[in-house]
């Protein structure tokens, strides 16, 4: 579902200080799109806690000509622990779509933009006085992780430090969840924390040779 862009009434530049992560955070962005297309991007939300958190009126803001604003609301959705949620442009059965894993929210309203990248997430709407709950990237320059011509995702390794520090991210090496044939790297809706390996049931399981298993943040 779309949702309109609205500016906030405060400057980006406003908060600098240190942003400690909450119990739901970025965990993967593909900033840059797939080999299929350069809007083909997605970002991934992982629970690092051991609760089941309601993602319903969540939304997810970035910078637009150097002020904050609402790129998408989360209408609903149930994240439980270890578990995460993935909201991309397109579903994998478009041809514009290089996933082959299903997002939990498809929404034409994702818009990632190459440099001054910074997404921000809050537990319902900022203007009502929502809770800042986690920063990615920095939004000064290029992004922090990620190749967008080797099309590597930017991937969180470190999940209790703040999303706005180098050392929070990695550029992904590894690939799952990719159509057959895609040379791209990244784990789209997998991500490995110990509520999932003991659910086999969950979708976002992955075993642990992979890359997803660097996201773990304990």
């Amino acid at each position: 579902m779309r949702f309109t862009a609205a500016f906030l009434t405060f400057s980006w530049a406003a908060a600098l200080w240190a942003i400690p992560p909450g119990k739901v955070v970025f965990s993967e962005l593909m900033w840059m799109g797939s080999p299929v297309s350069s809007a083909d991007e997605w970002v991934e939300l992982c629970n690092r806690s051991q609760d089941t958190i309601d993602l319903s009126g969540w939304t997810i803001t970035r910078q637009l000509e150097g002020r904050e604003a609402v790129m998408l609301r989360i209408e609903q959705g149930k994240l439980p622990p270890g578990a995460a949620f993935l909201i991309a442009n397109y579903p994998p059965e478009d041809p514009r779509s290089a996933l082959a894993v299903q997002p939990h929210l498809v929404t034409s309203a994702l818009s990632l933009p190459n440099t001054k990248l910074q997404l921000r997430l809050y537990d319902g709407d900022p203007e009502a006085g929502a809770h800042l709950v986690d920063v990615a990237d920095d939004g000064s320059g290029a992004p922090l992780a990620g190749d967008a011509q080797l099309k590597q995702a930017m991937v969180r390794v470190l999940f209790d430090t703040d999303g706005t520090l180098p050392i929070s991210w990695a550029t992904a090496e590894e690939a799952t969840g990719w159509d057959e044939g895609v040379e791209a790297r990244g784990t789209p809706g997998q991500v490995l924390l110990p509520a999932a390996a003991a659910d086999s049931s969950l979708s976002t399981e992955v075993r642990p040779t992979t890359w997803a298993s660097l996201k773990t943040p304990w």
